[in-house]
């Protein structure tokens, strides 16, 4: 049987993933939490309610199975300071059951109220309404749970014409098979096992509503060929991927040689002006980046293939990667702390996403004997820091794409070598931050460190 600590999912899932999942999706109006511990809801809701607080909304939290203290307890171990967003109003901590079953349970009521509190967030400068309610309280009183779900369909209906973002939370403990699959038909975007998930089973509210008795089967069969269009088109996409990968990285690098070879031999012709030799030279560099570029990509092609999380002992990290930028760059000085004992989760190649962050900071020096140090802290018990710091700066346009987390038509970053450090530290899970400090660049790992 599940106890309150217990997580029911084939893993644990940092509770960091899910926050970072939240700030990465472009969230529905609606959301539903399915759970089947304690410990799994309150990571959920600290995660959505901490994630609504810093991107500026007001957050009402409806409490009834739990106690008050115990969501306060979660965000505070979330980092949030509980005390002061009460105080601010930005946080309000709320009987379900009042809201819900003061007067009875009255589906339009409910829905109206929740419209005029996310007017009046919006009308007091917050950016929108975030709620999370427990739906435990539909087990008192006389609310049947066809009348919850109606209340559900109804809110799906109203939700896009106001600034609300609404989570709905199911004990799978409490709420029977029949139940949960109704719940699960009026959510676009359901939380499960610490995992925000896209509802293949969700439909819209007129499909809802006009759905009479044996309709599932129907709706399972639509949900089902969806998502084999879906697979189908995914792999098509691959496909492409592939082919242009290949095009981009095998063609063009053979013909760029074969220019480039034609430019050397333009730059020994002495008939050529020193304009036209400046031209030449010029048309060379340009050669060569983009070569190099393609040598990039199939480089990050075969590390990110062999992508593994592990616990790994910190200190031989660091020594392979200075060692290794040490051989390319032997006028460079490096520091580096004098020991680490410190064990992390990480992909096996954190190595090469710090070769190439030490890397960076050397080569955009004009320094003939450039600098770069290498730090490494702890600043929560849980997580381990590591920081390259080197003078100079990351263009504007190249940390832009990083807060964007993507390349956009106004911004392209130069190279491949960030987005390749990017990436391994994220698929352990671990964060990344570039950043520029008076004159100085800072790159900085935050990973999960493993318990003695």
């Amino acid at each position: 049987m599940t106890t309150a600590g217990e997580s029911t999912g084939s893993t644990a899932r940092p509770r960091a993933d899910l926050r970072a999942e939240f700030a990465d999706c472009d969230l529905d109006r609606h959301l539903a939490l399915f759970y089947e511990s304690t410990a799994t809801q309150l990571d959920t809701v600290a995660a959505f309610l901490s994630y609504g607080l810093e991107t500026g909304h007001r957050c009402v939290y409806l409490v009834d199975a739990n106690p008050r203290s115990r969501i306060e307890n979660a965000l505070r171990a979330e980092g949030v300071d509980v005390a002061a967003k009460l105080d601010a109003g930005d946080l309000a901590i709320r009987d379900a059951s009042e809201v819900y079953l003061d007067e009875g349970f009255e589906r339009d009521g409910t829905v109206a109220e929740l419209r005029s509190e996310a007017e009046r967030s919006a009308a007091e400068g917050y950016e929108g309404l975030w709620v999370a309610g427990e739906n435990t309280w539909a087990f008192d009183g006389e609310t049947s749970f066809d009348e919850v779900v109606d209340f559900e369909v109804a809110f799906d209906a109203a939700c896009p014409d106001f600034a609300v973002t609404a989570l709905c939370q199911y004990d799978l403990r409490r709420f029977d098979e029949a139940a949960a699959a109704k719940a699960l038909r009026t959510h676009q975007q359901i939380v499960y096992d610490r995992t925000l998930c896209e509802n293949p089973f969700h439909v819209s509210p007129e499909e809802y509503r006009s759905e009479e008795g044996g309709a599932d089967a129907r709706i399972m069969l639509k949900q089902a060929r969806g998502i084999a269009e879906s697979n189908r088109e995914l792999r098509r996409r691959e496909q492409r991927l592939s082919v242009l990968s290949r095009v981009l990285r095998h063609n063009i690098r053979n013909d760029l040689n074969v220019v480039r070879g034609a430019l050397e031999d333009l730059t020994g012709n002495e008939s050529l002006t020193a304009a036209e030799a400046d031209l030449v030279a010029a048309a060379a560099r340009h050669a060569d980046a983009v070569i190099e570029t393609a040598e990039k990509a199939r480089y990050i092609q075969q590390t990110i293939g062999s992508s593994e999380v592990e616990p790994t002992p910190l200190g031989p990290v660091i020594e392979r990667a200075v060692e290794e930028v040490r051989s390319e760059h032997p006028n460079a000085r490096i520091r580096t702390p004098d020991s680490s004992d410190q064990v992390v989760f990480a992909d096996v190649n954190l190595d090469i996403a710090l070769e190439e962050a030490i890397r960076n900071g050397i080569v955009h020096q004009d320094d003939p004997a450039p600098t770069v140090s290498v730090a490494v802290s702890t600043p929560a018990s849980e997580r381990v820091r590591v920081e390259v710091r080197n003078p100079g700066s990351i263009p504007d346009h190249e940390l832009r794409c990083f807060r964007e987390r993507g390349e956009t038509p106004l911004a392209h970053g130069s190279g491949l070598g960030l987005w390749l450090v990017r990436w391994i530290v994220e698929s352990a899970h671990g964060t990344v931050e570039f950043a520029n400090d008076d004159d100085r660049t800072r790159v900085r790992f935050d990973l999960y460190r493993v318990a003695d």
